[in-house]
């Protein structure tokens, strides 16, 4: 009985890493005090490059809301005038990449798996496949607001499917912006 518990334990914990969460990674300027920090703004992002054309301006206008919004829980939006603590501004990448799969044909993929027929010596081997995929990446700067000198910056990459309806980019994108967010400031 003891085993089972163990087993079932081992399958969720693997369940659970194998999940599609985002890869977040952060990096902050050591020494900064970021306690000081009480008012900011999120800058307009520009897009500049043949690459970013293709991001719709309704998807940054979503991740400029959801940073807004995030921010705005722990931190007080700057006034129209005046010069806030700190400015936040962000970007989106969305690089193609190439993944390279190997199969073994022993165990195949259904008609030529072994559980429906028998493997005879052609069908054994090993095959190789690429796969092409869409990286995105958010990225969020953070630059004090007296010195204009970056503070922090926190990315967040996530493979893409293509068949995501633009309402599912924006939740996919949402839940970056508070995971990402949720390592600033950074702990000491």
């Amino acid at each position: 009985m003891q085993l089972i518990r163990w087993c079932l334990v081992l399958g969720i914990t693997l369940l659970v890493g194998c999940s599609s969460q985002p890869y977040v990674e952060t990096d902050h300027q050591a020494g900064f005090d970021f306690a000081s920090l009480k008012t900011f703004s999120v800058a307009e992002t520009k897009q500049d490059s043949k690459e970013d054309i293709l991001i719709s301006p309704f998807t940054l206008s979503h991740i400029h809301s959801a940073l807004e919004s995030e921010l705005a829980k722990r931190y007080q939006a700057g006034a129209e005038n005046s010069k806030p603590d700190f400015i936040v501004s962000y970007h989106v990448v969305v690089e193609e990449k190439i993944d390279p799969r190997s199969y073994n044909d022993i165990y195949g993929f259904g008609y030529y798996g072994v559980g429906y027929r028998y493997p005879r010596p052609y069908f054994l081997g090993t095959n190789t496949g690429l796969r092409v995929y869409n990286q995105g990446s958010l990225i969020i700067d953070i630059v004090d607001g007296k010195t204009d000198k970056p503070i922090w910056r926190g990315v967040s990459e996530k493979r893409l499917s293509r068949s995501m309806a633009p309402q599912q980019q924006r939740e996919v994108l949402s839940k970056a912006v508070v995971e990402v967010l949720s390592q600033f400031p950074p702990i000491k």
